[in-house]
């Protein structure tokens, strides 16, 4: 039997329906890179328990969304009213986050994944990383098609001796940015794997994590198949995925 990969889900009202629902590049590029089954893991108004999840799973997709973290999450005032919110998302996802990675379930972040890591272990955000003074603008232009939203934006120079570089092989490579938040203040117990030419966190990881637990700024779910340094990430990802499920309790 294939391990299993949770991907969380965003939550979202069609018409008088809620749903709940994760992006198709996520579950291809589980399926393309690391050997395992994608379940949708949904964001209800009563949370799953988390040792049922934990218990029933061998590795967990936190994906990006186009809805924000809360902002009194991490300190801040409410944001505008409209600014895109997904409280559901946060309630099931920032106690599972922190839940999975003390069990030793490997964690992958992509995006508002990167973000919740970050403010479920205590850190803050910039709620608009490009108002900040010396900061580039990481957002897409939403006009482009997707092949130039997705495209090479900038990049990233990995730390020496970090997890990323170790995965990549690389010091530097080219990166997409498609986000209008950032880290603002790392949490502790998190370390940075990567940075952008303008001093923006684009990966962080768990300082003695028990097993995998690596999150990025970027999206490396698209061109899974085709971007050398994608492939890595979700092949590493699916390395340790599979080898957790061969030793779990």
């Amino acid at each position: 039997m294939k391990p299993i990969i949770a991907v969380t889900c965003d939550t979202k009202w069609i018409g008088k329906h809620l749903y709940h629902q994760t992006g198709d590049k996520y579950l291809t590029a589980i399926t393309a890179n690391t050997d395992s089954l994608p379940l949708l893991l949904p964001s209800l108004d009563k949370p799953l328990a988390i040792g049922d999840i934990l218990s029933s799973i061998d590795g967990l997709l936190f994906t990006g969304a186009y809805a924000n973290i809360q902002r009194e999450l991490y300190g801040l005032s409410p944001a505008p009213i409209d600014e895109p919110q997904d409280v559901l998302r946060d309630a099931n996802t920032l106690p599972l986050i922190m839940a999975a990675i003390e069990a030793g379930v490997p964690v992958f972040g992509i995006c508002r994944g990167f973000q919740e890591l970050n403010v479920a272990y205590g850190g803050t955000l910039h709620p608009r990383i490009h108002e900040v003074n010396g900061r580039m603008d990481h957002r897409e232009n939403n006009d482009d098609p997707l092949e130039v939203q997705y495209g090479p934006a900038h990049k990233v120079s990995t730390v020496e001796g970090g997890m990323l570089a170790a995965i990549t092989g690389k010091t530097s490579f080219d990166v997409n940015s498609v986000h209008g938040q950032g880290i603002d203040r790392l949490a502790n117990g998190l370390m940075v794997e990567a940075v952008a030419d303008d001093g923006t966190i684009e990966s962080i990881s768990v300082i003695k994590s028990k097993s995998f637990a690596l999150a990025v700024q970027w999206h490396p779910e698209w061109q899974s198949t085709s971007n050398e340094q994608s492939k890595k990430l979700f092949r590493a990802f699916g390395e340790a995925v599979r080898t957790y499920n061969k030793t779990k309790p």
